[in-house]
Formats: C-alpha cells, structure tokens, sequence
C-alpha cells in the first residue's frame, strides 16, 4: 500500500534522525504532517547497547516525537555499504511512502556508516525513478533532498538554510534522553546533548531565533515568493541618516 509522505529521514543508526534533525521533524509533525524516519540498522553491536534495548529506545523516541512510522532495516551496522540490492531496497521504500522531502546525512564524515548511507539514498533516489523494473510500485522522483549537520566532525559545514525549531527544541532533547544506553550510559558521548543544544543556539543566534538547525541542499533552491516568511537575524548594521 502506497503512502504520501510529507518528510522522510533517513539515518544509518537510531538516533541519527533526532540528532541531526529532530527539532524540524517535532515541528513538522506539529503541522500535521506526516514524518516517517527509516533506520539503515539497528545500532548494533555498541560498547553499551544491544538490539532489544536499542529498538525500545527508539520505538520512545518515535512516541514522543508523533511521528507516522519508523522502520529500521536489517543491514550491517558498522559495515554498512552502498550495494545494488540496498539501493533497490531503498528505492522501493521511496516509491512505497512516495516523499516530499527526504533528508539524510551529509557527505563528509567520519563515519562509515554516514557517508555510505548518504551514498545509498542518493543512488535510491534515482533508482526510485526507473521504469521497467520488478519493483511492485510505480516509479516516484523524491522533489526535494536535503543534508543534516552532524556531530562526528569538528569543522562546521557551510550550511545553505536553517531551520527555526525554537518551540520544538525541548521536545528533541526529550527524544534522544530516550537513548540512554547511548547518551548516559555511554560516558564517551555524555556530552553529545549539551554540544547539540550550544550549536543550535548558536545557529539560532545567526538567524534572529533562539534555536535553529542547520540544512544543506545539493540542488539550488527555488522560492516562488521571496516573501515565504524566512527569519532574518537581529544582527544586521543599521545605517543612521
């Protein structure tokens, strides 16, 4: 059965989609649209984790969050590979929930992972498109892809727009405190929260809001109203008469 989808995330692990974007998919949700996120693996094997409680912490996250499904694949954590049968997988899943907007991770990184799931959603886009193939749904062009920030690199990515998530910022945190054998468990990345909060403030601050995530597009972007109500930062000069 076939879905229209409004947003459709696609992480390598559970929790990529609420570090890198859970502020916009809150906020989305908010609008009564329909949000699903697509888990590459499971997330296992970690130094603090296994796949029972990793998939109830991420069917939490889910809950608070609102959003319409999660489905987490079975592929290879740690060695996950952008492979023909993944890309075709992945294209299915694009022409089953038919998306407006997908979004994914970037493609610099340091983790595998990261950059072969940015690769596979990239060639399942195009592979969502074919014709005369043995996929059982009709061929679907995904209009619009965009590319989260992360946290693996220490450099911050020039960013195309962002995002106000001010209202939805708490409800976030709330999604990926559901991550406890990642996020408190793990003293390695106790600290990954409160560097998440200092960068979107800090984004927040370069766009006039008290927080904002940041996005990247591959493609230029086209407004049809230059009046489609962007926020514009507090920090401009102004020039006295």
């Amino acid at each position: 059965m076939m879905s229209d989808t409004d947003l459709l995330i696609v992480g390598a692990h559970p929790d990529d989609a609420e570090i890198g974007c859970g502020g916009l998919i809150s906020k989305t949700v908010a609008m009564g649209k329909k949000v699903v996120i697509i888990d590459l693996t499971n997330g296992e094997p970690t130094p603090y984790g296994d796949p029972i409680t990793r998939a109830k912490e991420a069917k939490k996250s889910a809950e608070i969050l609102g959003i319409f499904s999660r489905l987490t694949l079975e592929w290879p954590n740690r060695y996950l590979e952008n492979k023909l049968g993944y890309r075709i997988q992945l294209g299915d899943i694009f022409r089953k929930f038919r998306p407006k907007v997908v979004i994914t991770h970037p493609n610099h990184d340091w983790h595998a992972d990261h950059i072969h799931a940015h690769e596979l959603v990239n060639a399942a886009r195009f592979q969502a498109k074919l014709s005369k193939t043995d996929s059982e749904y009709p061929p679907y062009w995904i209009p619009q892809i965009f590319y989260f920030e992360h946290s693996h690199l220490k450099k911050p990515r020039e960013l195309d727009f962002t995002v106000d998530v001010s209202p939805f910022f708490a409800r976030k945190i709330e999604a990926l405190k559901t991550y406890h054998s990642q996020f408190t468990a793990n003293p390695a990345n106790q600290h990954l929260i409160k560097n998440l909060e200092d960068r979107a403030q800090w984004l927040g601050s370069q766009s006039g809001v008290k927080y904002a995530e940041g996005f990247i597009s591959p493609e230029i972007i086209c407004l049809t109203d230059v009046f489609f109500s962007p926020t514009f930062s507090n920090n401009e000069v102004t020039k006295e008469n």
